[in-house]
């Protein structure tokens, strides 16, 4: 199992979002994905690979996602425990 390495700037992802082709689940952007390149064991720097990675409102699996299929989603609008988009058990 290969570990996801990411990086983010403060506040830059809040709240939540819907990404293409998940219909129905809230989820949490963490940052942008980054990869070890030749220069990383002297330098410690890592290069971004353009995609973003995302987690499950409710889960711990990290995906890498494309970001022009992510979108914002209005608080409330999700289960925080769940992570489904109109659940009606949190209201």
């Amino acid at each position: 199992m290969t570990t996801k390495h990411y990086e983010k700037e403060a506040g830059e992802f809040p709240g939540a979002y819907t990404i293409d082709g998940w219909r129905g689940i809230a989820w949490y952007i963490l940052g942008h994905e980054t990869e070890l390149d030749e220069d990383t064991e002297w330098s410690g720097y890592e290069t971004r690979t353009g995609n973003l990675i995302a987690v499950m409102v409710g889960d711990d699996r990290l995906f890498s996602v494309d970001p022009s299929t992510v979108h914002p989603i209005p608080e409330g609008s999700f289960c925080p425990e769940c992570g489904q988009i109109g659940c009606g058990c949190y209201r």
